[in-house]
This record gives structure tokens, C-alpha cells and sequence, in this order.
């Protein structure tokens, strides 16, 4: 939600007329679409086991005498929902059944990598553990804190969280997965190309930077938008930009976005005004991570209204965050209590993760692999 400086709602991005509505059909997660398929796999199932029983009863109608006088075939009773639980044989290499399945949580961004999890270790993709919805960043922390999950995918925490696990007497151990980076976006119009961190910084902290000319770019309003405090995007900004420094008042009450694709949409359409508002003379300036926009780029081609900025003079692309010359990039990370047994099957899990397997499986999915990036300091 987008609001102007008196508070009231102003616009969403999920209102702009010019956004293809198509594109965000399109553009539905792996988890709305499992979703959509289990449905469909019950529905079938439930009228195939409905065609069963009327045959059954049919063949007993006719076959009345001779079934009761024939003596009872040996049978094995199978649950139709119990064979969509069976384990791969991956899952029985690392000791992983449906019973000790670990309890795995994460942020927005890691939630196709919990999918490509749960695909290694399930047979069939209708089962029970299936992650249909995560807790995001910050509350993935808190509950992993609280022992109230196993094993959590996310972005490096903010300080914040680091004091909270300490206050709780909990250490934490942080195993990297996957890469990945802060970058910085804008309308694909705004000339601008390139922002400094002395800059994001002017801007976020003070905002000391109003106008897109002190950046290189047209003499335009320059809109920060900025992120949720408990979000894994603004985790990093607060990492490895403003050093845990407070952002200036007047940005997340005036514009704040909830969620990751509403933070692209926003970025892409605010100069245009909404439905009921008109253009206005600026260009939007706001943050997200490297991968997700990948991978949001290809299902709903947000990408093409987006222009992702240098930091620095640096571009962020693979091969820059690969050689390390990209100074935001980071990774996303499995993190569990340090005090988890050893032969709790979380471990079970890191040890997939860690294998060749998972890298295979966690590039699939749109990620890039802790083992394809062997320049970076993990």
C-alpha cells in the first residue's frame, strides 16, 4: 500500500491499467500453480475412487453368492491420500521419511528452493509437506528462534534479529545455498544509470536527494520507495548500505511497499499516476534482489519497465557478482539453531543441499548455486 503524505491511500501498482493483465496470470508462483494442480489430482482422485466403489458394489450385487462362499483373498490396504507421502530414494539416502520430514520455513524470495526440496524428497508432488506459503524473512527468524521451525531459508538477518537470537540465548548457524545480490531499479525511461552508495545513503537516510539531476538523470522528482522492516530485501539494504542506520521518517510513511512485486510495479508505473490519478513529473527509485527479478522477469516480463542501475560503476550482473567486483552481492542462506541434534533430519537436508544434486536442482528453479560462485567469500 502506497500512501501520500496525509496519510490517505493513494494508489496500489496492482491498479495501473497499463500493466498486462495476462502477463500477471502468467505470472502466478510455482506455489499457486502446485496449488491449482493438487486440487485438480484430489478431484480426479476422489472420482476414480468413486467409480471403484460403484463397480465393487455392483460385482457384489451379482457375484453375491459366490463372494461368500469363496474364501477371502489376501489384500493390502493402501490409503489413497498415504501414496502421494512416499519418499524418493534420495529421502532414504539422507534419512529423511514423512514422518521426521523437518518443519522448513524462509522468506518470499527462497520459497522455490523449499519447492525444489520437497521434489527431491517426495515421489509426488501432492504431498503433505508440500511448502505451499512462507512467513517471509524477519518472522522465518523469529520462529526458527522460537523453535518453532527446523530449518530456514533466507537472506543474511539484520542486526536486529542478531540481537533478538542472543537475548534469546540462541546461536544460529548460517550455511550459504545460492547467491545472490541487492540492486538497485528504476523506470526503464529515466535515463539515469548508475547510483552511488554515499547516494543511496543522502537519499534513504536524509532525504537529502530529491531531484533525479544530482544523479546524472532528468530534472525529475526522484520518489524513494522503500521496503517493510521486516522484509529480506530491506535486511539487506539496512547490510549492506545504510550499516543498520535509521531510514529518514518521512520514506516508509509515505512510501513503503508491502511486497516484492508490488516494490517492481510500483518502480515501473508511479510516474504514470494509477487509474485515477495523473502523471506526475518523477521517477521512482527503489530496491529488490538480482535472482527474483530474474526470475519474476520471464513469467511476467515486469523487466522490460525496469531499468536496474550500476552501484558504483559496476553492473550487476552474473559475471560481475561472480568475480566479486559487484560489492552488494550476498546469498541466501539455511540457517537452524546450532543446538539441533545431530541426527535431526534438518541435517539430513543440509547435506542434500550441499551435494551436486541440489545445485542442480536449485539452478532450475532460477537460482544461482553456492557452487557456481566459487569467488565469492562464504
Amino acid at each position: 500500500m502506497l500512501k501520500n503524505s496525509t496519510g490517505k491511500v493513494e494508489f496500489r501498482a496492482q491498479l495501473f491499467g497499463m500493466y498486462d493483465h495476462r502477463a500477471r496470470l502468467r505470472g502466478r508462483s510455482l506455489a499457486d500453480a502446485c496449488r491449482s494442480e493438487k486440487v485438480e489430482v484430489r478431484m480426479k482422485r476422489r472420482f476414480l475412487i468413486l467409480i471403484v466403489i460403484t463397480a465393487m458394489l455392483l460385482s457384489g450385487c451379482t457375484h453375491q453368492e459366490k463372494a461368500v462362499s469363496a474364501p477371502p483373498a489376501p489384500t493390502q490396504e493402501v490409503k489413497p491420500d498415504n501414496v502421494y507421502n512416499t519418499m524418493s530414494e534420495t529421502a532414504a539416502h539422507y534419512g529423511i521419511t514423512h514422518e521426521n520430514y523437518p518443519r522448513i520455513d524462509g522468506s518470499t524470495s527462497t520459497q522455490e528452493i523449499a519447492m525444489a526440496i520437497n521434489q527431491a524428497m517426495y515421489r509426488y508432488l501432492d504431498n503433505e509437506n508440500l511448502p505451499m506459503e512462507v512467513s517471509k524473512t524477519v518472522p522465518s527468524y523469529k520462529r526458527l528462534i522460537a523453535g518453532e521451525v527446523d530449518l530456514i531459508l533466507v537472506p543474511y538477518p539484520s542486526a536486529a534479529v542478531l540481537a533478538l537470537a542472543q537475548e534469546s540465548g540462541v546461536e544460529l548457524e548460517f550455511h550459504p545455498v545460492a547467491a545472490e545480490a541487492l540492486i538497485f531499479i528504476t523506470p526503464a525511461e529515466n535515463p539515469a544509470d548508475n547510483i552511488t552508495g554515499d547516494q543511496v545513503r543522502t537519499i534513504y537516510l536524509d532525504y537529502g536527494i530529491r531531484s533525479w539531476s544530482e544523479l546524472g538523470g532528468p530534472d525529475k522528482e526522484l520518489i524513494p520507495i522503500c521496503r517493510n522492516a521486516d522484509s529480506g530485501s530491506q535486511s539487506q539494504l539496512d547490510n549492506l548500505v545504510l550499516h543498520d542506520q535509521p531510514m529518514h521518517p518521512g520514506i516508509p510513511k509515505n512510501y513503503v511497499e508491502l511486497t516484492m512485486e508490488g516494490m517492481l510495479e510500483l518502480v515501473a508505473f508511479y510516474h504514470h499516476g494509477g487509474l485515477d490519478g495523473k502523471p506526475t513529473d518523477s521517477y521512482a527509485l527503489g530496491y529488490t534482489l538480482y535472482t527474483y527479478l530474474q526470475n519474476m522477469n520471464e513469467v511476467t516480463e515486469i523487466g522490460s519497465r525496469l531499468k536496474i542501475l550500476s552501484f558504483e560503476g559496476v553492473e550487476p550482473t552474473e559475471e560481475n557478482i561472480a568475480k566479486g567486483s559487484y560489492s552488494l552481492a550476498d546469498g541466501y542462506y539455511a540457517v537452524m539453531r546450532k543446538d539441533l541434534p545431530a541426527e535431526h533430519s534438518a541435517r539430513g537436508i543440509l547435506k542434500w543441499l550441499q551435494s551436486d544434486e541440489a545445485a542442480a536442482a536449485i539452478k532450475a528453479q532460477g537460482f544461482i548455486p553456492k557452487q557456481d560462485w566459487t569467488k565469492l567469500s562464504w
